[in-house]
């Protein structure tokens, strides 16, 4: 006969797993779906800090921008993002998640200070 476990300790422990910290890979995934919505309810951030989220998420999603597919210069705004992008060749995926997550706590705090998510993303 195998001995019952303490269900005291497996509460705790399954509570304790559900309060525990955000990973980066988890806070960079709800920071993304957060920002997707800010454009659809039109209360988005301007063009310089949304560029600075597709530059963050495309490092973090895709790696380092491709030469070969870089834009015309009568393309200019698919031109700005690729620049923006390729402007930081070489950073990794946790760091581009991360520099992610850090703009749009930024964003919130001069924004929208009382947004419930800023707390999750900061902690």
């Amino acid at each position: 006969m195998q001995p019952v476990p303490d269900l005291a300790i497996a509460a705790s422990l399954t509570q304790h797993l559900h309060l525990s910290p955000l990973t980066m890979s988890s806070k960079f995934e709800k920071a993304v779906a957060y920002v997707q919505g800010l454009d659809k309810n039109g209360s988005g951030p301007d063009s310089t800090i949304k560029l600075e989220f597709y530059k963050f998420y495309k490092q973090a999603t895709l790696g380092d921008a491709d030469p070969a597919k870089e834009p015309s210069r009568l393309q200019f705004v698919e031109r700005a993002k690729w620049t923006a992008w390729n402007n930081i060749k070489g950073m990794s995926k946790k760091d581009a998640e991360e520099n992610y997550v850090k703009q749009l706590i930024k964003y919130l705090k001069e924004k929208h200070p009382d947004e419930p998510i800023l707390k999750e993303l900061e902690g």
